[in-house]
């Protein structure tokens, strides 16, 4: 089987510091607002992004 490697083009920003902080479901959270910050190099990608209506994002949760 082949290995699969992805690499970071950007990362989260939220308030919560440490995972066992966070909220298990998006209700405890409500109010909660955090951004979404690409690296320089990737932001390109972003044209044209405002005729769609969702985005996927796809993370690696660490601390």
């Amino acid at each position: 089987m082949n290995q699969i490697v992805y690499k970071p083009i950007g990362y989260i920003q939220t308030p919560f510091q440490r995972p066992e902080n966070m909220p298990i479901q998006p209700s405890a959270a409500e109010g909660t607002t955090g951004k979404v910050v690409l690296y320089h190099d990737f932001t390109a990608g972003l044209k044209d992004l405002e005729g769609f209506s969702h985005a996927y994002l796809i993370y690696h949760l660490h601390y």
